[in-house]
């Protein structure tokens, strides 16, 4: 896929969708996105989980004991483009992002949704054609929140 960046004024015909970063804050991860890194987030999912446990009666009545947060789930996709040499200037700001987060809580704004994370994954896969492009993912666990 082909991109071509336009910088245009906030007064031109021509009008962004933007991209919802303002939406999002991870600590590291942030510092990947925007012109300095030519990249932008494409999709943010997260996943609330609670600790539950069911018992099965005789009389098929599901019963339960509800015992509060559990372990969720971040998931952060991003695409970085190319410059006109060809190279990607994100990709070494993939890498230190993942030095950075490596084994230390993070905490993470989803909206107005506050929440503590630790990184358990991060991917890039490049591409060569038509133009230069890198997708990145980083997953991280929930380990606590204010929901």
């Amino acid at each position: 896929m082909a991109a071509t960046f336009i910088a245009l004024s906030k007064d031109d015909v021509f009008k962004s969708g933007g991209t919802a970063d303002h939406l999002v804050k991870i600590p590291e991860v942030d510092n990947i996105v925007g012109t300095s890194g030519l990249a932008l987030y494409t999709e943010v999912s997260m996943q609330i989980s609670e600790t539950i446990q069911y018992f099965l009666t005789f009389d098929d009545v599901i019963k339960f004991i509800h015992f509060g947060k559990g372990l969720g789930t971040i998931a952060v996709q991003g695409i970085m483009f190319s410059d006109c040499s060809g190279d990607l200037p994100g990709l070494p700001k993939f890498s230190a992002a993942i030095s950075a987060l490596r084994g230390k809580e993070q905490d993470i704004t989803i909206g107005d949704i506050g929440l503590t994370a630790i990184m358990t994954s991060a991917q890039v896969n490049l591409t060569g054609e038509p133009d230069t492009m890198g997708q990145f993912v980083f997953n991280f666990s929930i380990v606590n929140h204010q929901l």
